[in-house]
């Protein structure tokens, strides 16, 4: 979700500064936007050869000892890609996302798959004169929806784009535009619980809002803190149980929305101990009263929280191995077993990906490949 950890990283120098300072882009091996894990010994990381102007699409499994690199498949005549997230629903089978950008032309919607010995690349519906996929979540094998943006014929303003996978072709489905945002409407994840249970979410201009799928139609929501806010990283792990984190409020602080089943709920979660302008970057929940939720916050912090149930409790970030800096995505597989991405710094030219995993009390680094 390099997408949404850069508009983060901008609304909260916004909020610090009143303006966006320019900073170059890091560069390093490989950029990891996406993780997946079916088992501790059994993860896939997805990313792009370097976070600017990437010319290659790479997959990382981790075995329980190390992480292995492949680099992956692309479209013929790709100059640039762009890396989001990937989902394994089964043993054999992960689904990765992303977008190309030909020598001529706008970048368009792709999706890499894995059937357990090799990876190939397809081509997704690519709407409109600009498409690009960011997230995806797969409720059972041969069936993932994801979820990223678009540009329409005739049209600068990007509208949210959500496509389908039946284990053969991709769909696009029809999706509601938000109304009285901004000109652009971006998502940046999605879960789905079973086939007819999704939520996405994302922004429009200064609001956040959710895309929710009942197996027939999707619905656009925006939930209470959408004033001001944005929503990065979302988790359902019941269809009447989701937490959807991003920033928002004053200052932008770490901002959770709580779906129950019928309404949104709005809190924030404790930060940082400078108090603004932090923003949580991605959650996973193994049940409604047990989260992990993963953020960073301006001067290049980085912070955890987690859900008992009841409340939001802040989590030691100090770990075993090196330095934890900012986090793009976790995984969890229970309570006391949790897989992050995260970078060293967020912008140098130094910087390098590494995965963190918690054991419920602390942390412990391995760098990948």
């Amino acid at each position: 979700m390099m997408i949404a950890s850069t508009i983060i990283g901008t609304a909260m120098a916004r909020s610090a500064a009143g303006a966006v300072p320019i900073a170059s882009a890091p560069s390093s091996p490989a950029a990891l936007t996406g993780l997946d894990c079916r088992t501790l010994t059994d993860c896939v990381a997805f990313g792009a050869t370097s976070p600017q102007m990437a010319t290659g699409l790479v997959a990382e499994r981790w075995n329980g000892s190390r992480w292995s690199r492949s680099a992956l498949p692309e479209p013929t005549g790709a100059v640039n890609v762009t890396a989001g997230e990937v989902a394994c629903p089964a043993a054999r089978e992960c689904v990765a996302v992303g977008g190309v950008y030909p020598p001529h032309g706008h970048e368009y919607a792709i999706a890499e798959s894995w059937n357990g010995s090799r990876w190939s690349v397809r081509r997704a519906v690519a709407p409109g004169v600009f498409s690009a996929l960011a997230a995806i979540s797969c409720p059972s094998a041969g069936n993932c929806y994801a979820a990223g943006e678009y540009t329409p014929k005739n049209s600068v303003a990007q509208y949210p784009l959500i496509e389908h996978w039946n284990g053969t072709s991709w769909h696009q489905d029809a999706v509601p535009v938000p109304r009285g945002g901004g000109s652009d409407a971006l998502l940046f994840d999605i879960s789905c619980r079973t086939a007819a249970f999704c939520v996405a979410v994302g922004f429009t201009g200064p609001f956040a809002f959710v895309e929710r799928w009942n197996g027939r139609t999707w619905t656009e929501t925006r939930p209470p803190a959408a004033g001001g806010a944005l929503l990065a990283g979302v988790s359902c792990p019941a269809v009447t149980s989701c937490f959807a984190v991003g920033l928002g409020g004053a200052g932008n602080k770490s901002l959770v929305e709580r779906w129950n089943g019928r309404t949104w709920s709005s809190s924030y979660t404790p930060g940082p101990a400078a108090g603004n302008s932090a923003g949580l970057q991605s959650v996973s929940c193994v049940s409604p009263a047990r989260c992990l939720a993963v953020g960073n916050y301006l001067g290049n912090g980085v912070y955890a929280v987690s859900w008992n149930g009841h409340g939001w409790h802040r989590v030691a970030v100090a770990a075993a191995g090196g330095k934890l800096g900012n986090f793009e995505q976790v995984r969890c597989l229970s309570a006391t077993s949790c897989v992050a991405l995260a970078a060293t710094t967020a912008f140098a030219a130094s910087q390098r990906f590494e995965s963190a995993f918690w054991n419920g009390r602390t942390w412990k680094i391995v760098r990948t490949s």
